[in-house]
């Protein structure tokens, strides 16, 4: 009696831990137009779990992202990633994006990357495809500020890049 009683018990608690919920795949990108240094200072915000399992299904298994068990290759896989996923059109010349560096902050992992030799423009393309190629959901919100005006763009894995026109 008490296994006839138990049995849906127990059939229902084994199909809800096969019920995970959701997890919400986004990036964050601040591009910042410096009008002293006539650059791009762009930061982008992902979550660092995300990267490490990019990176190990990309390159190595056995990077490690985290400030107390990094592995001496993340920095240099990153940089390698972020060239092929990151770019950046000012009135449709092709600009290089720098990788100055990282730092973490909580479960967020901070990509601190520059375009130099940028001077006023109108129209900036921006290709963000960072973490497409491994999440189908995720999202990718950039934030460009130029001369006191911001202007946003989603872009995701169907539409990894758009343009944003400063005619103003």
């Amino acid at each position: 009696m008490k296994i006839k009683f138990l049995l849906p018990i127990f059939c229902a608690l084994m199909l809800m831990s096969f019920s995970v919920a959701h997890k919400f795949y986004v990036s964050v990108t601040e591009i910042e137009y410096n009008e002293k240094a006539e650059s791009l200072q762009i930061i982008s915000r992902v979550f660092i779990d995300d990267m490490e399992d990019l990176l190990q299904t990309r390159y190595d298994s056995k990077i490690r992202l985290g400030k107390s068990n990094e592995t001496t290759e993340a920095s240099t896989s990153i940089n390698k990633y972020l060239k092929q996923k990151i770019e950046i059109q000012i009135d449709g010349k092709t600009m290089e994006v720098n990788y100055i560096g990282k730092e973490y902050e909580d479960d967020m992992l901070l990509l601190y990357l520059e375009v130099s030799n940028v001077s006023s423009f109108k129209k900036i393309e921006i290709k963000n495809a960072i973490l497409t190629d491994m999440f189908s959901e995720q999202k990718n919100l950039v934030h460009v500020n130029y001369k006191g005006s911001t202007k946003s763009l989603i872009l995701n894995k169907a539409k990894q890049e758009d343009v944003l026109n400063f005619n103003d």
